[in-house]
């Protein structure tokens, strides 16, 4: 049974304050928490058993890094997307449409977590040889890709907009031929009419006045974040109702 460090507030330790809790543990590394520090995206560390875990996890609190831990298991997944590639906004509500056209309408008030990011992938294309050997080989590409996740209230519904393939009518005579400026006024947009939506970093900087790209090096740390915002949310609702 694997745990989990989670972070209590998303905010990115400082490498030596990681290299120092990390010497608890004799199977960690200065080379870990650098990587830890690179990929700090509320998850701290995956796959301890319980006792490393808390050995850790007491040494994170002792340089300040508030921590829990959390058994693997128990954090939120992630249900299947539903792609879209088109939004109509109204009043009460707006409008998915998918790679069918079909539509799909939700309440504003539906929308629990707004999520996006220039996010970074490896992408395996098939180029041509040249003409004197023939056939085809796989070459591997970085590619950014601008990317929107809607979770519903619930978490059971999750709606995915991938920037590239996205039309972006909805903006009307604001809509631009730059996809970066269109995607930070659809942000913009989401954010305004869903007020009550948690954001991650990338859509909350996407949203400011001025806007900002926030990049994530890999979709897993992308999907990192997320799956720390949903741990977050569910903490939230869980809680006990303290008002008087």
């Amino acid at each position: 049974m694997g745990y989990a460090i989670m972070q209590k507030e998303l905010v990115v330790p400082e490498l030596d304050q990681l290299k120092r809790a990390f010497s608890v543990l004799p199977q960690l590394t200065d080379l870990d928490a650098q990587t830890a520090v690179h990929d700090a995206f509320g998850i701290i560390m995956r796959g301890l058993d319980l006792e490393s875990a808390g050995l850790l996890q007491s040494a994170l609190h002792l340089e300040g890094v508030l921590t829990e831990v959390v058994e693997e298991s128990k954090l939120p997944s992630f249900p299947p997307a539903k792609i879209v590639r088109q939004i109509e906004l109204g009043a009460s509500h707006f409008t998915l449409y998918d790679p069918m056209k079909r539509a799909s309408e939700v309440p504003w008030g539906d929308i629990m977590l707004l999520t996006a990011g220039l996010v970074r992938t490896r992408e395996q294309h098939k180029v041509k040889e040249l003409e004197t050997i023939g056939g085809t080989r796989s070459r591997e590409e970085i590619v950014d890709h601008l990317m929107v996740e809607i979770f519903l209230n619930g978490g059971d519904t999750r709606y995915s907009i991938n920037g590239d393939d996205f039309i972006w009518e909805h903006l009307e005579s604001r809509m631009t031929a730059d996809k970066q400026m269109n995607f930070v006024l659809t942000l913009a947009e989401l954010a305004q009419r869903a007020p009550q939506a948690g954001m991650n970093r990338g859509a909350f900087l996407a949203a400011q006045d001025p806007p900002e790209l926030f990049p994530y090096p890999s979709r897993q740390m992308f999907n990192e974040e997320v799956t720390w915002m949903l741990w977050r949310i569910g903490k939230m609702q869980r809680a006990p109702d303290l008002s008087v």
